[in-house]
């Protein structure tokens, strides 16, 4: 994950006390608890996108003496790869 969580979960306070100050959402009383499902779904998301990162790196290592013969740029390819998933899956990163 490219965010520690504990920087995931300042940014949904701010986020929470930011929309509640423009009252634009009501708590309820429980800041905490409307932060911390916050903060959950952001880090499960950011989760989707460090397992897709996984899967290209594992589909890309099985071609990997092809690419090495065929002088493909890794970097590049990954890219290519993950975008076509991202496409097929329906995921927005």
């Amino acid at each position: 994950m490219k965010l520690r969580k504990e920087l995931v979960h300042y940014l949904s306070e701010q986020l929470i006390k930011s929309l509640e100050e423009k009252e634009l959402i009501d708590s309820g009383g429980d800041v905490e608890g409307v932060v911390e499902s916050v903060t959950a779904v952001i880090v499960d998301d950011l989760l989707v996108e460090d397992e897709l990162n996984i899967e290209v790196k594992e589909m890309l290592e099985q071609v990997g003496e092809e690419m090495d013969k065929s002088n493909v740029n890794y970097h590049r390819m990954f890219q290519m790869v993950k975008q076509k998933l991202v496409r097929e899956r329906g995921l927005i990163l």
